[in-house]
């Protein structure tokens, strides 16, 4: 793994936080998606793109275009929310767990991800009615919400799967906490309300959990690839 582009990664980071922060538009501009430029870079040149690899590899890619859309004005969004969507489903797909490795750990896992969106769903999707721009979003918002909790799921069950080294679970349950988080925190103020700092704490917690993820799959299946070879 070359750690010398994950501090590249890191501080372009940084500054993409000091730049929203501040207020600065046009730094933001250029940061935003440069994070993601660097992070997939740092994840192209640690590994070689194949087997699991290879699907956190297009949630990344997914995850830059939507980072691209989302700088656009208000009617890309939806298609941010698409490319976002896909990139989900790319996790999804590297982060899958073997039915037949399915432990008593993983229901009590989905009871709570269940209880959390009973909580957070309805609050949301009440609100998106007083609005005409939400309503049309409402059916595209509840198939996201599904989405990033099945994400969720799998990326906090590799705790309890032995094709998971501890440190590599880790940080993909940790990933899958700051999506969830940021994404939750998107959603609450694009259709709830605004609250303070939400542009600075939604993009804080997204690179991480995108800098998560992409360091939990190089450690876990680039392990594996070593060991293979």
């Amino acid at each position: 793994m070359i750690t010398g582009w994950l501090g590249l990664v890191l501080l372009i980071a940084l500054l993409d936080w000091i730049a929203i922060w501040t207020e600065n538009e046009k730094l933001t501009r250029f940061t935003k998606p440069a994070t993601l430029i660097a992070l997939l870079a740092w994840f192209s040149l640690s590994a070689s793109l194949s087997g699991k690899l290879l699907w956190f590899w297009l949630a990344l890619f997914f995850g830059l275009l939507g980072d691209i859309f989302l700088l656009l004005p208000n009617h890309f969004f939806f298609a941010g929310l698409v490319a976002f969507l896909l990139g989900h489903g790319a996790y999804i797909a590297g982060l899958w767990l073997d039915p037949a490795l399915f432990r008593f750990q993983h229901f009590l896992i989905i009871l709570v991800i269940v209880c959390v969106l009973g909580l957070v769903a309805p609050l949301i999707l009440r609100n998106m009615r007083e609005k005409e721009f939400s309503k049309r979003l409402r059916l595209p918002v509840i198939i996201y919400m599904l989405v990033i909790s099945s994400m969720l799921f799998l990326a906090f069950s590799t705790l309890f799967r032995p094709d998971w080294r501890p440190l590599a679970a880790q940080l993909a349950a940790a990933g899958g906490v700051l999506f969830f988080s940021s994404d939750t925190m998107l959603a609450y103020r694009e259709f709830v309300r605004p609250f303070p700092r939400a542009r600075f704490w939604v993009r804080v917690t997204y690179h991480l959990a995108q800098i998560a993820l992409a360091t939990a799959a190089l450690l876990n299946f680039t392990h594996e690839m070593l060991i293979a070879g």
